[in-house]
């Protein structure tokens, strides 16, 4: 079985990563050639591009799982991404990854201590808090911003194709 805190960070980045997988797999069909291109699309000139969108989820999620262990935070690294479907590749690599975590693993993190450290500024965090405060807003904040890229560009995708696959209670 597992844990309310497992369930409730890491099974959700991996319904969320899955339904983003769908999304991308969506818009590389409506982009078409034009999908390697795409991956450099931004919102508004002072935000980062679509693949720093994904690599952002992707090291929000399984990066950050990684963070807590090593106890040592930071922005995503830097990465040869020059297709759309490395990008996806990313993807399908992070979601195997987060369904590897174990989630006795995870409760014996939650009250372990790590840094965030981007040059010389540095958050304290537990492990719990680092996940439910910092790590899944940003999680959510790209995923969000990875869909409204795709739903500027015209690609056919909706809240529901969001929301992915709910963990509904059948009985």
């Amino acid at each position: 079985m597992t844990t309310p805190i497992y369930k409730s960070t890491i099974g959700v980045m991996i319904r969320q990563a899955e339904a983003l997988a769908a999304i991308v797999a969506t818009g590389r069909e409506h982009l078409g050639d034009g999908a390697d291109a795409f991956i450099n699309e931004r919102l508004t000139d002072d935000m980062l591009p679509f693949s720093f969108q994904i690599r952002a989820v992707c090291h929000s999620s399984w990066g950050n799982v990684e963070a807590i262990r090593t106890g040592q935070a930071s922005p995503p690294p830097e990465m040869e991404i020059s297709t759309y479907a490395d990008l996806e590749s990313l993807l399908a690599e992070t979601i195997t990854k987060l369904k590897s975590v174990d989630p006795t693993e995870l409760d014996s993190l939650l009250d372990k201590d790590l840094v965030f450290v981007l040059g010389d500024f540095k958050i304290p965090f537990k492990g719990l808090g680092f996940l439910t405060s910092f790590a899944l807003p940003n999680f959510y904040f790209h995923a969000t911003t990875a869909y409204n890229l795709l739903r500027q560009k015209g690609v056919a995708i909706g809240k529901r194709d969001y929301l992915g696959a709910m963990d509904m209670n059948m009985g």
